[in-house]
């Protein structure tokens, strides 16, 4: 492994953050958060959707200001070096970016790491099995799903040589099979020295690796040395008690075929294997239908069929006029620069998804969650007869994964038929069917 040489100097401090405070359009995100990180430390940031995890890893690696044009004051310091600029802070981390969808540039995953490492072939590959990705490594990009790009980055990460990984929400796009291979992997590098700041909703996860949890609320920031002493995890045990006593009524009622699909096969162009093979499903006015599957294993490919986004290898597809896609990234929905605009005014839909306190904010300025939630609120409004979700809870803590949840439920009632693509347990909430692939 690159980074053995951390081995003597376990008890370095490498980070120091003091008083960092970071505004938008004098609007407050973060208020004087300090903390310090040692090599071969993992810290952990948690904290409810939006309350500024990932503007604070902006904030280390200099983009908040540079690229986001935010309002960064404070002191960061790595490894006794005052940073003020992303070159500066570059040469210390690798940071891995929540929305998977921006860390591959190259066509093939093989040159991508190449790209972005000096390692050889050999040791690549090593990763990329590990990782349970080495089938991709030769395959087009463009095929890559969410969870099989967040693999990709990471082992570009893991390769870099840098002294401090950011890592955004990093299993959000993973089955639970895939997360706890990300952690394993994650508790390797650890153990070699590496330091990392891990930004997850859930602290249970990231419970045997942790040295320190850093909790946000209001701005805010406290510490605290075990996952199950942090607000947010005191608040989940009560929030359970919710989601086991959400109960939606299953449409038992004899309903007019939305959607058809007989014997649908695909493949990708540059591919021998067939992704989809043989898929049927029927779906009736008022169904919510859940499409299971690990990642990778073709649910965003279905979707995308469904859409007419991609044409079928062979198969019959019917479908109404009246559908609409939300892809798993929520920018390719959105058509508006700030949420207000893309309600059309409408606080009260912003409230369904507790969006109201940022219907000003341009959506650039906006976290992945908050996107999500904004997409499907837009989606709401337009009520159309066939509506298609990628991972709608993706990325969001459970409160507002529970708001998700109940605007579909209002979609359904108001007669849409849902088909929602999803490696998470909480849509079997309110699935009327599922069918995996």
């Amino acid at each position: 492994m690159p980074i053995l040489w951390c081995n003597s100097l376990k008890k370095q401090e490498v980070l120091e953050v003091n008083e960092l405070s970071v505004s938008a359009y004098d609007r407050p995100i973060l208020k004087n958060i300090t903390f310090t990180l040692n090599l071969g430390e993992a810290l952990l940031i948690t904290g409810k959707s939006g309350c500024g995890k990932t503007t604070l890893l902006r904030a280390l690696t200099g983009i908040a200001k540079e690229l986001y044009n935010l309002n960064v004051v404070g002191k960061i310091k790595i490894c006794g070096e005052k940073i003020h600029s992303s070159i500066e802070a570059s040469k210390y981390i690798h940071y891995v970016v929540q929305e998977p969808w921006f860390s591959i540039s190259a066509p093939y995953p093989i040159s991508e790491l190449f790209m972005y490492s000096c390692k050889n072939q050999q040791y690549i590959e090593y990763l990329a099995k590990t990782f349970s990705i080495y089938h991709k490594l030769w395959e087009s990009s463009t095929n890559l799903s969410a969870g099989e790009a967040e693999r990709i980055a990471l082992i570009e990460a893991f390769a870099s040589d840098k002294k401090i990984v950011l890592i955004d929400e990093a299993t959000s796009y993973l089955d639970k099979k895939s997360k706890e291979l990300v952690v394993d992997t994650v508790k390797k590098l650890k153990e070699y020295g590496l330091s990392l700041i891990i930004v997850d909703h859930n602290v249970e996860l990231w419970s045997r690796i942790a040295d320190n949890i850093l909790y946000i609320e209001d701005g805010y920031a406290e510490i605290f040395n075990n996952v199950y002493e942090t607000p947010i995890y005191h608040q989940l045990l009560s929030l359970r008690e919710k989601y086991r006593v959400l109960k939606i009524n299953k449409n038992s009622e004899d309903r007019d075929t939305i959607l058809e699909v007989y014997d649908l096969w695909y493949k990708y162009p540059d591919s021998d294997n067939y992704i989809i093979k043989s898929f049927n499903i029927n779906a009736a006015s008022g169904e919510v239908i859940w499409i299971k599957g690990s990642s990778g294993s073709g649910k965003t490919t279905l979707l995308k069929l469904l859409a007419g986004i991609l044409k079928p290898s062979r198969g019959y597809i019917k479908r109404p006029k009246n559908i609409q896609f939300i892809p798993e990234n929520p920018l390719h929905y959105i058509s508006n620069p700030i949420a207000i605009e893309e309600l059309r005014n409408r606080i009260e839909v912003a409230r369904l998804v507790n969006l109201e306190g940022s219907l000003y904010t341009p959506i650039a300025f906006l976290s992945s969650g908050e996107r999500r939630r904004l997409a499907i609120a837009s989606a709401f409004m337009r009520q159309s007869k066939l509506l298609l979700i990628d991972e709608p809870t993706v990325g969001l803590d459970p409160w507002n994964a529970l708001n998700i949840l109940n605007i579909i439920h209002r979609l359904v009632k108001n007669g849409s038929t849902i088909i929602i693509a999803s490696h998470s347990d909480d849509i079997g909430a309110i699935a009327t069917n599922s069918y995996e692939v």
